[in-house]
């Protein structure tokens, strides 16, 4: 799977039906109709006023989904990943993976990448979501109890990373 830089026709691209700021985000089934799509901000150009200081670097593949490296630390060269997938892409969550870890080793020449997964949350059409993110090459770090507070309650969220060494 091929990512390329993120264009301002990308837009639609970067709102759908998925849990913000999670590592594999896929379309959640039986999500309210009316609920507020999740959205991740456009890139901006670091000269704008008012501009965070945060690196984010932003990828897509056209029709299916983005990747995001979020708060990407060039001291330490770790970043917190976010992949979103249009419905219909579920398929590609694992290529999608495997390109955002090479990507982020091999161009960005980072060490860590990490991100959020909340197992409470299904996936769509049953995928399994542990060897997927296995297989993708991540493996679980912590597990954070009563992280998130989703559908009434307070769920745990775990931190899947990955490491290169050399």
């Amino acid at each position: 799977m091929m990512l390329r830089g993120y264009r301002d026709s990308d837009l639609p691209l970067l709102s759908g039906d998925w849990l913000p700021g999670e590592l594999l985000g896929l379309p959640v089934p039986g999500r309210p109709p009316l609920a507020e799509p999740a959205r991740v901000p456009a890139p901006r150009d670091p000269a704008e006023d008012g501009a965070t200081g945060e690196d984010d670097e932003l990828c897509v593949v056209p029709g299916a989904g983005f990747v995001r490296l979020a708060a990407v630390d060039w001291v330490h060269r770790r970043a917190r990943l976010e992949i979103g997938l249009r419905p219909g892409a579920e398929g590609g969550a694992e290529p999608l993976l495997k390109a955002a870890l090479d990507h982020a080793f091999r161009a960005l020449n980072l060490r860590r990448v990490f991100g959020w997964v909340t197992p409470a949350v299904p996936l769509p059409s049953g995928l399994p979501r542990d060897a997927l993110l296995r297989d993708a090459g991540l493996a679980p770090e912590a597990d954070v109890p009563r992280a998130l507070w989703l559908d009434g309650r307070p769920v745990a969220r775990q931190i899947w990373g990955a490491t290169r060494h050399g």
